[in-house]
């Protein structure tokens, strides 16, 4: 199963201007709380449930590409945290979306310092988020109803803005892949070390180099490259590859309108024991949202619309996803 740099089951579109998002000028508590909905298309034979809303049929009958499911799911975003009295340090907990193949999402609990001629820094630890999500104990399980188990990411994320006070970013992301049950493989007739190489949990990071460019009349460019290292316990699911995207932004004051483009080329470790092939792939990503502060003159809140389009294009037929969607909320700062 892949990764993917954008949110939807949580929040509409995970970018923003710049690897940090600026630092609040008054100290003292602040944050902000959005809600809203999302709706689209979900084609993926692995991911059975987000929030209680099923993402696929739970019985298969053939091993061939997934069938498409309509779903509409709440969407939620959340950031509260101090800043001190320095106005340079902030701790703070908030949500984070790391996929949007797979919906997973962490709850982050973060503390950042802006240095003056080094830049900006923020720690981060993530634990499971509050979105709940569940796949297939055994994906390949055809002719019955399939058996649902939790999945959750835990680990921490390194950012590093405005290195030495230019437009250099770093971002490193390292989680660790939980399943309650994992049976992948079960009742096929493969030898223990077959099965094993289907293993879902394990290890996944990224590491993210960026650069903001600021264009003048509220327009900014971002593009960047990643290392992508999906070091899964079963070599058949691991890969690794490289992420080229860009992100634009234009602040026209009454309106922000943000843009992102991913590419991904994923290698996938050995071969799978049933479909006799490796796990490569191509990922393409397209993001888009338009963001506008107080609305109808309510001071202090916000809202948000945005459509996201992203395609997983695998060798293997079967492990090919999409998804489409759209999301809107409304939003407010304290």
């Amino acid at each position: 199963m892949k990764k993917l740099a954008l949110s939807l089951a949580i929040s509409t579109v995970a970018m923003s201007a710049s690897a940090l998002d600026p630092m609040p000028p008054e100290a003292g508590f602040s944050g902000f709380l959005a809600l809203g909905a999302a709706g689209g298309q979900v084609e993926s034979n692995f991911l059975a449930k987000v929030v209680g809303v099923e993402l696929s049929n739970e019985d298969i009958y053939q091993y061939d590409s997934p069938n498409q499911t309509d779903i509409i799911i709440p969407s939620f975003n959340y950031n509260f945290g101090y800043t001190f009295a320095n106005k340079k340090t902030r701790a703070y907990v908030g949500s984070a979306v790391e996929s949007s193949i797979d919906f997973s999402s962490n709850t982050v609990v973060a503390l950042r310092h802006d240095f003056d001629s080094l830049g900006s820094i923020e720690l981060a630890g993530l634990a499971p988020g509050v979105a709940k999500l569940e796949v297939y104990e055994n994906p390949y399980q055809l002719g019955s109803d399939r058996d649902e188990t939790e999945r959750s990411t835990s680990g921490g994320r390194v950012t590093w803005d405005k290195m030495f006070g230019t437009g250099l970013e770093f971002i490193a992301n390292v989680r660790k892949v939980d399943l309650d049950h994992e049976r992948s493989g079960e009742g096929l007739g493969l030898t223990a070390e077959q099965q094993k190489l289907l293993d879902r949990e394990g290890d996944v990071s990224s590491y993210e180099l960026g650069y903001m460019f600021n264009c003048g009349d509220g327009l900014s460019v971002r593009p960047s490259a990643a290392y992508i290292d999906n070091d899964l316990d079963g070599n058949a699911m691991a890969q690794d590859g490289y992420e080229l995207g860009i992100s634009l932004a234009y602040d026209a004051g009454k309106y922000v309108w943000m843009n992102r483009v991913l590419y991904q080329s994923l290698d996938g470790d050995e071969v799978n024991p049933i479909f006799n092939e490796r796990n490569d792939a191509d990922v393409y990503v397209l993001a888009s949202e338009v963001r506008v502060p107080d609305p109808f003159g309510w001071e202090n809140w916000y809202t948000t619309v945005g459509v996201t389009w992203a395609d997983y294009k695998a060798d293997i037929n079967f492990n090919k996803e999409n998804v489409a969607m759209f999301a809107a909320r409304i939003g407010r700062r304290f």
